[in-house]
């Protein structure tokens, strides 16, 4: 029995603060980027969002 092994070689290097997602036939690159002088943290984003979809009647 032989086992084949595949590597995937990254051509592209990533840039600091990004990534890519592949969704059927099409690859995303997805950049993130936050605020140094921001105080609010993940969490507090997170709420702020869900409480302001809640009252736009947006979910």
């Amino acid at each position: 029995m032989t086992q084949n092994t595949a590597t995937v070689k990254n051509t592209r290097p990533n840039p600091a603060g990004s990534f890519y997602m592949r969704m059927g036939n099409t690859t995303y690159v997805i950049g993130v980027h936050f605020s140094k002088e921001s105080k609010d943290t993940l969490e507090d984003k997170m709420k702020r969002l869900m409480r302001d979809d809640v009252k736009t009647d947006n979910f």
